[in-house]
C-alpha cells in the first residue's frame, strides 16, 4: 500500500512538473497538506526545489506540525512526518515561522530537525525567488527543468548544489547537463573547503548518465581540482566510465 500512496504522488507531482502558474501549484499544495497525511511526506521532501514561499501553504503545514508533534513524537513514521512538517516551514523562507521552529529546538525528538529548518531558512529566502523566477522559463521545458536551470545560473554555489543534486536524481535533460558542464568548468578550480561539497556534487551529477562528449571536462576536473573532495570524486565518475562505458 505504501508503495502504491508513493506511486500515486510521484504521477501528482509529474503532472505538477510540466507547466502550471504558480497560483495552481499552491492550490495543489494547499489540498495536499488539508488532505491524508499518508501523502505529506513525499510532498514536503519537494519543497527544498520548489521556490515556493507562500503563507497559504506553509500556514498549513504550520497547524499540523503544532497539532501533531506531541503525539507523533513515539511512532517512527508518524515523528518523521511532523520532522518534514520542521524542515518544510525552513524551506519556505519566511521569518514568520521562526518562532514555531524555536519552539522544537530544545525538543529531544525534534531538535536536529528545527536546527536545520533555522540553517535553511535564511538561505531559503533568498533562493525561492531565483528558483521559482518565470521570466527565465523556457516554454518548451517542464517546470521542473527550468527550475533547475535557475539554480545552475545562479550565482550561488550553494543553490547550485541543489540544482546539482536535482541533475543527479532526476534531470538529465541535454540543455540541463550542457548548463551543467559549463558551470562545472567555469567552477571547479575556485572551490574551496565551503563549496567543495557543491562542486563535488555538480561532477557527480555531470558524469551520472555517463556521456562521452563529457568525459574530457571530468578529465580536466580531476587533474586540476584545488580540493581533494573535488578530484576524488571526478576520480570516481572516471572510474564508472571505465567499468561501464560511455554513452
Amino acid at each position: 500500500m505504501r508503495a502504491i500512496l508513493r506511486f500515486l504522488m510521484l504521477l501528482c507531482f509529474s503532472a505538477g512538473a510540466l507547466a502550471a502558474t504558480v497560483e495552481e501549484d499552491v492550490q495543489r499544495y494547499v489540498n495536499i497538506f488539508q488532505g491524508n497525511a499518508s501523502q505529506h511526506s513525499d510532498a514536503a521532501d519537494t519543497f527544498s526545489w520548489m521556490g515556493l514561499s507562500d503563507p497559504r501553504i506553509f500556514d498549513v503545514i504550520e497547524q499540523r506540525l503544532l497539532a501533531d508533534a506531541k503525539v507523533a513524537a513515539t511512532d517512527r513514521h508518524e515523528k518523521n512526518r511532523v520532522a518534514r512538517y520542521i524542515r518544510a516551514l525552513g524551506f519556505s523562507g519566511q521569518a514568520k515561522y521562526i518562532p514555531t521552529i524555536n519552539q522544537f529546538v530544545t525538543d529531544n525528538v525534534y531538535e536536529r530537525y528545527a536546527k536545520a529548518a533555522l540553517e535553511d531558512l535564511p538561505d531559503y529566502q533568498r533562493w525561492n525567488p531565483i528558483i521559482a523566477n518565470r521570466t527565465t522559463f523556457n516554454p518548451k521545458l517542464s517546470d521542473d527543468t527550468n527550475r533547475v536551470l535557475n539554480m545552475l545560473h545562479a550565482d550561488d554555489l550553494l543553490l547550485k548544489r541543489v540544482g546539482a543534486k536535482r541533475v543527479f536524481f532526476k534531470h538529465q535533460e541535454p540543455e540541463v547537463l550542457e548548463l551543467l558542464a559549463q558551470e562545472l568548468k567555469a567552477n571547479h578550480t575556485k572551490a574551496d573547503h565551503n563549496t567543495a561539497d557543491a562542486v563535488a556534487w555538480m561532477v557527480k551529477a555531470l558524469g551520472q548518465p555517463r556521456l562521452a562528449k563529457y568525459k574530457p571536462l571530468i578529465e580536466e576536473v580531476a587533474a586540476s581540482a584545488k580540493e581533494s573532495k573535488v578530484s576524488k570524486h571526478a576520480d570516481l565518475v572516471l572510474q564508472n566510465y571505465s567499468q561501464n562505458g560511455s554513452r
